[in-house]
């Protein structure tokens, strides 16, 4: 099974979370609950583009003519209009409403007049274009956005430049899903949390590891949006389904890592298999052993317990289900840099990747932790051919698949 294939199978574990009322403010990372639409135009008047004059056809005629054209008016940004008359001027400020009967804004550096101070009663405009465009230098009512403009589809992931789209709308409050709050439980009688590095003189201590899955995914999760609690269990399988039963009145969805595989220690296997969950080896690189389920209706996701093995099945699996869509829509393309790529004859394999300044991706030489550590993506190298000649490979140049991470 491919991991697109899998996906597709837990697509059902998306976690359920109710709608609650968000302030733009604080909404950066949020998710749209709905599709948002403009409640207005904006501008929503007729606006400069300059600091400059306003003049109608009869204006601009007059200018071209060499004559000086009287000053009737001065509109500062966020001051109403001036009536302008037939052949005269109204001074505006960058973002200031135009008159209505206003052809185009000759900008102050074309004209005589000061760029400071107060409005002069008179200007003479030193140069104009031959042929001015229609409505030169001034923004039409719905430039950026119309009245009824989806702004933000529904799902989508709110960023800085969100909130300022929202607030240029006057948009205060927006409905978003909770936070998803994800648990996290690393297993294992091998684990040790690093306060535990000073405790060297014992022999279960030497064979121990530090948990380096925790602090990691944590990280990930909040990378993400969403709330990781945190929690460790031995090889006791009683422990696990404890921790599990804690769990459930708290979170929204529980990802484990370790303890999948077939050998004889693999607690979440044999604690969940028979009645919770569902344990398959997916034809991927690294993270073959993968599992999911349900502690009652508390949704479960299992990931293997080797560090690049559990960071890949995140942001391939759990990352797909907390954006609330399949792994098959969430890859782009992009264009391989180098090195050349060998393909796997019987597994989709994952490698870390950097982009380089033009935009294209450079693999990493290995798919271990310190490689990953500096990855801007995760490039999906497909399964080569089944011939025993070869698997196939990627060269420089080739159209690729990634994933962000």
């Amino acid at each position: 099974m491919d991991p697109e294939e899998y996906s597709d199978l837990i697509a059902d574990l998306t976690p359920d979370l109710h709608i609650e009322t968000t302030p733009v403010r604080s909404a950066v990372g949020r998710t749209t609950a709905t599709a948002i639409t403009a409640p207005r135009s904006v501008p929503h008047f007729a606006a400069s583009a300059m600091d400059g004059f306003a003049l109608d056809g009869e204006g601009l005629n007059a200018a071209r003519n060499g004559e000086r054209i009287r000053v009737i008016g001065d509109t500062p940004a966020g001051h109403g209009a001036v009536v302008l008359q037939p052949g005269c001027a109204v001074r505006v400020m960058t973002g200031a409403p135009v008159p209505t009967d206003a052809e185009a804004v000759v900008p102050v550096e074309f004209t005589d007049a000061s760029q400071t101070g107060p409005a002069p009663e008179a200007i003479r405009i030193d140069s104009l274009p031959d042929s001015v465009p229609p409505e030169w230098n001034i923004r039409p009512i719905g430039e950026d956005m119309k009245a009824g403009d989806i702004v933000l589809p529904a799902g989508e992931r709110i960023t800085a430049a969100g909130v300022g789209v929202l607030a240029m709308l006057g948009i205060t409050e927006i409905e978003s899903p909770r936070i998803p709050r994800i648990g996290l439980i690393v297993t294992g009688d091998e684990i040790q949390g690093t306060d535990q590095a000073s405790e060297t003189g014992t022999e279960a201590a030497a064979a121990s590891i530090f948990n380096s899955n925790l602090p990691m995914l944590a990280a990930a999760v909040r990378g993400l949006g969403a709330e990781p609690i945190e929690a460790t269990s031995s090889d006791d399988a009683d422990e696990l389904r404890s921790v599990l039963t804690t769990m459930q009145a708290e979170a929204d969805l529980v990802v484990t890592t370790g303890g999948i595989s077939a050998g004889a220690f693999e607690v979440v296997r044999q604690a969940l298999e028979t009645d919770y969950s569902t344990f398959r080896r997916l034809g991927m690189r690294p993270g073959s052993p993968q599992g999911f389920g349900r502690f009652g209706t508390l949704p479960l996701i299992h990931l293997p317990g080797t560090p690049q093995g559990a960071f890949v099945g995140f942001h391939l699996f759990v990352g797909s289900l907390l954006a609330g869509q399949t792994l098959g829509q969430r890859w782009r393309k992009g264009i391989l840099a180098g090195p050349v790529l060998r393909q796997h004859r019987n597994a989709v394999t994952c490698r870390p990747g950097t982009f380089t300044a033009s935009g294209e991706i450079l693999a990493a030489d290995r798919a271990k932790m310190p490689s990953y550590a500096s990855a801007d993506v995760i490039i999906r190298i497909p399964r080569g051919s089944a011939s025993p000649q070869g698997s196939g490979e990627l060269s420089t140049g080739a159209v690729i698949d990634y994933l962000e991470c």
